[in-house]
C-alpha cells in the first residue's frame, strides 16, 4: 500500500516538473517583431515615400511614453446597480388632467371575393362588323447611291488668318 502513495507522489512530483520546465521554456523564445526601427508599424528600412531633410544640422528627437507600473495602489471608483424592489404600477399625482382621446375599436366592412365559375369563351352579340388590323409586308424605296461631281481645281491653305497659326494640328 505504501509503494502505491509512493508512485503516486513520484508521478504528481514528475507532471509539475514538466510543467514548470515547459512553462520557462516559453518564456525564453522571444521573438522579434519584423519590419520595426522606430517607424511604425510594418515600416521597413526601404521605404517608397521620398525622404525630405528638415535642416542642416538640425535633429529631431522622438520620445515615447512608456506605461511604468505604479509602486503604491490607486483608489478606483467601481459603480455596481443594486436591485431595488419597485411596485407597478405606480401612482403619479397630477396637478392640472385633461382628457385625452383613446381610440377605440370600431366596425369595418371587410369584402371577401367569392370564386364564380364562368364558362369561356362566352358569345357576345356585336351589333357591327370588328376591324381587326393584322400587320402585312409593304414596299420600301431605298435610295440608291448616284456619282457627284466634284471640282479638282480647289486650293487648300494650311495656315489660317494672319496670325500663321492654324486651328488644324
Amino acid at each position: 500500500m505504501d509503494a502505491k502513495w509512493i508512485a503516486l507522489l513520484a508521478l504528481v512530483a514528475l507532471v509539475v516538473a514538466l510543467a514548470v520546465a515547459e512553462e520557462a521554456g516559453a518564456k525564453e523564445t522571444t521573438k522579434d517583431k519584423r519590419g520595426l526601427y522606430g517607424l511604425g508599424y510594418g515600416a521597413s528600412a526601404y521605404s517608397s515615400y521620398p525622404s525630405y531633410t528638415i535642416g542642416e544640422g538640425i535633429s529631431t528627437v522622438v520620445t515615447k511614453e512608456v506605461a511604468v507600473p505604479v509602486p503604491h495602489p490607486v483608489a478606483v471608483p467601481v459603480e455596481r446597480r443594486v436591485p431595488v424592489p419597485v411596485k407597478v404600477p405606480y401612482a403619479v399625482p397630477v396637478d392640472r388632467p385633461y382628457p385625452v382621446p383613446v381610440p377605440k375599436p370600431y366596425p369595418v366592412e371587410v369584402t371577401r371575393h367569392v370564386p364564380v365559375p364562368v364558362d369561356r369563351p362566352y358569345p357576345v352579340p356585336a351589333p357591327y362588323a370588328v376591324k381587326v388590323r393584322v400587320p402585312t409586308p409593304y414596299a420600301v424605296k431605298v435610295p440608291q447611291p448616284y456619282p457627284v461631281a466634284v471640282p479638282q481645281n480647289l486650293l487648300y491653305s494650311k495656315y489660317r488668318g494672319a496670325t500663321g497659326y492654324s486651328t488644324w494640328s
